[in-house]
């Protein structure tokens, strides 16, 4: 089953997988917050699906599998229409900031090691695939590295340490997250998946930095809105191919 829009006479479940940025939420001194309209909901609504948003504040695909999230998902009854959206790799990228700047000069890993990632992903696949389901991908929006790291890193450690261990570069973590993102494009395009591809979208907007909060990685409201428009566009730009080729 592929992400569809289906029309507003009842449609079907849109099930999301995903951490903060999916379920609408962001960071303000340190309090999480709620964007009002969520992009996960304006797209629901605007397709005519129910919405069961599985997210949450934190969540890694690493716990998701390890959980039992996706196999409790697959063992309900599904519908002919029932779309399932991962959107994770944000959190998996992260690091424990605080044991990064009591040892700058060590080896850390992220809280998903990048192969491990990869791995856990396309297992992933296999598992909804082997179910009839095939899940749409979702990837990352981008990470503005100087507010990250002043208004996330700096208030959960010392950041005069970390830097050290970013060899003065900051830039690094926003390089460090594109690589989870491209394993997100090659799984989505080695496995058949759909890709809901809204970091290109964010990336070619001159005001990149108006669509994201202060916080440096999650969408704000604008952010959102685009992010809903982006999806409803290429989901209605697949559902307009698949009706042409059994037009053709």
């Amino acid at each position: 089953m592929e992400l569809n829009i289906r029309a507003a006479t009842g449609g079907r479940t849109l099930t999301v997988f995903g951490d903060s940025v999916a379920k609408g939420l962001y960071l303000e001194t340190n309090t999480i917050k709620h964007i009002e309209r969520p992009a996960a909901a304006t797209f629901a609504a605007q397709a005519g699906m129910r919405l069961d948003n599985r997210s949450a504040f934190g969540l890694t695909l690493e716990k998701c599998r390890r959980k039992g999230y996706f196999e409790e998902y697959l063992k309900r009854p599904l519908e002919a229409g029932d779309a399932a959206a991962i959107a994770l790799g944000g959190n998996d990228c992260d690091y424990d900031w605080k044991r990064v700047a009591e040892d700058p000069f060590g080896y850390h890993l992220p809280h998903t090691p990048l192969p491990l990632f990869e791995e856990m992903l396309d297992d992933t696949i296999t598992l909804f695939l082997k179910n009839g389901v095939t899940p749409a991908l979702v990837a990352l929006p981008p990470i503005i590295s100087e507010r990250f790291f002043q208004k996330m890193i700096c208030t959960r450690a010392d950041g005069d340490a970390v830097l050290k261990f970013f060899e003065g570069d900051v830039s690094v973590i926003s390089r460090h997250q594109e690589a989870y993102n491209g394993a997100v494009v090659k799984a989505a395009l080695s496995r058949g998946c759909p890709l809901i591809d809204i970091r290109t979208e964010f990336l070619m907007r001159t005001d990149l930095n108006d669509l994201i909060c202060p916080d440096g990685i999650h969408p704000n409201q604008a952010g959102h809105d685009l992010i809903a428009e982006c999806a409803l566009r290429q989901a209605r730009r697949k559902t307009a191919s698949a009706v042409s080729a059994a037009l053709a």
